[in-house]
């Protein structure tokens, strides 16, 4: 398990690897940076630009590698696909750099965004993790609406199982507002 503590460590190391670029940390791992009791994380999910730079972080610090074994920790690499917050979540993210790796900014998406892109699956982790996003960060019933119109769920294309998961978990998500 990776400890909020860790994470900017391995994403220093990942910066490390790619050099230059950016790197994109979402999920579990990006409430690292923004709540005083952010949650552990099984692994730390990002996506790098260029992508193909993601290789070298994939191949060295991903599930079972050398990196994993001697830090209890690992990185998954994905594509920007993966991350489905609202389109207008790069306004709300913080952009880090660190003068060892200084061609290289680390975008950490707000915990509202992240909060949405975890509607869908909704489990049991996603949900106590929401409850620590809006104990940091409350959030109105208008402003889940405005970043809830501003996904990929809400436009065409979209698979018509996973817009009820979404929709369906928001309702809930909505009615934990209310209270």
């Amino acid at each position: 398990m990776v400890e909020p503590d860790d994470v900017g460590s391995i994403l220093l190391d990942a910066a490390r690897l790619i050099g230059e670029g950016e790197i994109v940390v979402f999920g579990s791992a990006a409430l690292a940076f923004w709540l005083p009791d952010a949650p552990r994380t099984r692994d730390v999910d990002v996506w790098c630009d260029p992508p193909d730079r993601g290789d070298a972080v994939q191949a060295l610090m991903g599930e079972l590698s050398w990196y994993h074994d001697k830090n209890d920790a690992y990185v998954e690499v994905w594509g920007p696909e993966t991350f489905a917050a609202p389109k207008t979540w790069r306004e709300r993210a913080k952009t880090l750099t660190d003068e060892a790796v200084p061609g290289v900014r680390l975008v950490v998406p707000h915990p509202h965004d992240v909060l949405i892109a975890k509607l869908e699956r909704w489990e049991a982790a996603d949900q106590d993790h929401g409850k620590r996003i809006l104990a940091a960060h409350p959030l109105t019933l208008e402003g889940l609406d405005e970043l809830a119109a501003a996904t990929r769920y809400r436009g065409q294309g979209m698979d018509p199982g996973r817009r009820r998961a979404f929709e369906a978990h928001l309702a809930d998500l909505r009615r934990w507002l209310m209270r």
